[in-house]
């Protein structure tokens, strides 16, 4: 199973596009959410994503439930479960669903921790003035990987 992980796009289709001209070869694309890009963009990626905080016009759930591979993964965007002030919520969420995996975005901060069993993820963003960078999960490894 090999996870293409972005997040936090805000409209950086230019970002986006090199990355999937690199990253050929994945099952499954991720998205945390905060995409700023349109439904045919969205779709055109093949991506799985949720609404984050500001993607006001797009019509997507703020989370889902993703079985793959014999893995049951948690997709939020974050901001509901105020991932910047701590994982708290969204451990609860994560250990309630019984997921294995849970990724996550909305801090702009590449992020892994395996926490009781489930591997928390956040691949950071594609966006802002920080390194902009997002993740491959391959074989039960994280990469992350710059994007600039």
């Amino acid at each position: 199973m090999k996870l293409l992980i972005t997040g936090d796009i805000h409209g950086r289709s230019d970002i986006l596009k090199k990355i999937l001209q690199k990253e050929t070869d994945f099952d499954l694309h991720l998205n945390t959410g905060d995409l700023g890009l349109d439904m045919v963009t969205i779709e055109q990626s093949k991506m799985i994503a949720v609404k984050g905080n500001n993607d006001y016009f797009l019509d997507l759930p703020l989370s889902r439930i993703i079985d793959f591979d014999g893995k049951k993964i948690l997709l939020v965007h974050g901001h509901m479960e105020d991932v910047k002030y701590g994982l708290g919520k969204l451990q609860v969420e994560a250990f309630k669903n019984k997921v294995d995996i849970c990724i996550f975005g909305h801090t702009h901060e590449a992020f892994y921790k395996n926490i009781e069993g489930v591997e928390f993820i956040n691949p950071g963003a594609l966006s802002g003035l920080k390194d902009k960078s997002y993740a491959v999960y391959e074989s039960g490894r994280v990469s992350f990987i710059n994007a600039d």
